[in-house]
């Protein structure tokens, strides 16, 4: 058999296998609103930049904000999220792959990792991802159709699963399942424990629901800007 058919049949190999794997791309979170003093800490230089309109934040930005600030993302797609004050947060991961280069080729997988590492967030999950929030007591895979509210301190981590449910997995110990209308801190040896039972967990979830309108509200706007091709 000729050289040139085998090479043929090389090459169309390896064609098809990239078609297959689909083109993965890096992006970027879309930076919805800022109120107060929210900073990029990821420079080397170790120099604090306010974060604007203009800040690319991708994997690898620090964040950090002062006690009455906040500031909210989206991450990818249908994850929207709140830094609350006093918080440090660490985009670790967010890509894209399709079947093509192309506007209009099917998406095939979002992934989006972020790390806690201290303060509280507030997450609003409506779309289809890989999404993971790492901190520095559990790894939290957040699950379709999810409003939950995280917070970090030195000692504990508590989690408020307002709507959905969320896979937990400590440090040390399996993973754990904490649904919508219940809230879990680690280090614990206990169950989930229900929000009504909780007048944290009733502040908490009022504050949450209250937040995911907010979010949703300046998704919208945001779209709306978005120039038409």
């Amino acid at each position: 058999m000729p050289r040139a058919f085998f090479a043929f049949i090389i090459i169309s190999g390896f064609a098809l296998g990239g078609c297959w794997e689909g083109v993965t791309r890096e992006t970027l979170a879309t930076l919805l609103s800022v109120h107060g003093e929210v900073v990029d800490l990821s420079n080397t230089s170790g120099d604090r930049h306010p974060i604007d309109s203009a800040s690319r934040l991708g994997a690898g930005s620090v964040l950090a904000t002062s006690s009455d600030a906040q500031a909210d993302l989206i991450l990818i797609p249908g994850a929207l999220i709140r830094l609350l004050g006093e918080s440090e947060f660490k985009i670790e991961q967010l890509e894209l792959t399709k079947d093509g280069n192309e506007t209009g080729d099917a998406m095939r997988e979002r992934v989006a990792r972020v790390e806690l590492r201290r303060g509280g967030m507030i997450v609003l999950f409506e779309g289809f991802a890989r999404f993971t929030i790492d901190t520095p007591k559990a790894t939290i895979t957040v699950l379709p159709s999810c409003l939950l509210r995280v917070d970090v301190d030195p000692n504990r981590l508590r989690l408020t699963c307002v709507r959905g449910k969320v896979s937990v997995t400590p440090q040390h110990g399996e993973m754990i399942t904490v649904d919508g209308g219940f809230f879990r801190e680690w280090p614990s040896k206990g169950n989930s424990v229900s929000l009504i039972e909780d007048a944290q967990g009733q502040k908490d979830t009022a504050a949450a629901l209250q937040v995911a309108r907010e979010l949703q509200e300046l998704e919208a706007a945001h779209r709306d800007r978005l120039p038409i091709n």
